[in-house]
């Protein structure tokens, strides 16, 4: 048989099972043999567009509209879901079973909604992999959400408004590789968050409110290549506490209120590291700093902060007698 003829054939008994080809006038619709990826894009888009979606979509984007609902019922008209996008909307509360009847779902994208609480079991129904929850509204969040086998590795709760890391739902994910907590107002990372997280690579904590952190906090999780702890308010370090991470390829500490740093908190083996507009004081106590930033070819945006006589200065052009050293 024909292979272009063979295609069409297919194409037509799988548009027989799941629903003739259609696609809402608020949409584009992009079909290929093996997928149907609808996008909706319109901004004056208020509901959600059930009837006319072709019944075998695998890829659902409705973004930047006045869309304020969603139903479980809405989604069971397509079965074969594979991605859920829904970025700038008006979604306020999800239901319950949002996501039943879904054996296919591995990906769901709420950026930029007005989600303020989310139902218990809301994320149960589905097999997800990849969860982004990013500039909603939440303030906390709640173990129930997930299921206690959940299979996720990516979860964005990045830009809301958490003041306390979600240790509790993080018991669940054990998969997990990647974690967006950045842009929130967490203040500690309690011990034992990260410990499930033994397969965590990616960790971004930048732009909190973290003062300190424990000397283990990072124990568990030595799989990290990645740490984003820049833009917070760490006024020091415990000189261990990234020594565990021996696969740590990037770490940025910028912008914290760091003073100067233990002697051996850098000898990880890490080969770039981010340390600008930090509080560095250039006295004898930066001598370690100092030390490891001569060994590095990218150290010259790194700078002090004080006494006055050397702000500015880069750190790598000092001399012993001006920090104050015995030669």
């Amino acid at each position: 048989m024909n292979a272009k003829l063979f295609l069409t054939l297919t194409t037509a008994v799988v548009f027989s099972c799941y629903g003739a080809l259609s696609c809402p006038k608020e949409c584009s619709c992009h079909i290929s043999n093996k997928t149907v990826e609808v996008v909706c894009h319109q901004p004056t888009m208020d509901r959600f567009p059930g009837e006319s979606l072709p019944g075998n979509t695998t890829s659902l984007t409705i973004q930047y509209t006045n869309l304020s609902a969603i139903t479980g019922h809405d989604l069971r008209a397509i079965p074969l879901l594979q991605e859920l996008h829904l970025p700038g909307n008006k979604l306020s509360s999800l239901p319950e079973d949002l996501l039943m009847g879904l054996p296919h779902l591995h990906t769901l994208d709420l950026t930029g909604n007005q989600l303020k609480e989310l139902p218990p079991r809301v994320f149960h129904h589905a097999p997800l992999l990849n969860l982004v929850l990013k500039d909603n509204l939440l303030t906390i969040t709640h173990a129930d959400w997930l299921p206690k086998n959940s299979n996720l590795t990516w979860l964005d709760l990045s830009g809301n408004s958490l003041r306390k890391a979600p240790v509790v739902l993080l018991q669940n994910l054990r998969h997990l590789v990647t974690l967006h907590l950045s842009q929130n107002q967490i203040e500690e990372l309690p011990l034992g968050t990260l410990s499930p997280l033994s397969s965590l690579e990616r960790l971004h904590l930048d732009e909190n409110k973290l003062q300190s952190l424990d000397a283990s906090a990072f124990s568990h999780s030595t799989n990290i290549t990645h740490l984003f702890l820049q833009n917070n308010k760490l006024k020091s370090l415990p000189a261990n506490v990234f020594h565990g991470l021996k696969r740590l390829e990037y770490l940025d500490i910028s912008e914290n209120a760091l003073r100067f740093l233990a002697p051996g908190t850098l000898d990880t083996g890490v080969s770039s590291v981010e340390l600008s507009l930090n509080l560095w004081h250039c006295d004898a106590e930066i001598e370690y700093l100092w030390d490891w930033l001569k060994r590095k070819a990218d150290a010259a945006d790194v700078k002090c902060a004080s006494p006055e006589s050397r702000r500015d200065r880069k750190i790598v052009t000092l001399t012993r007698t001006e920090l104050g050293l015995t030669e």
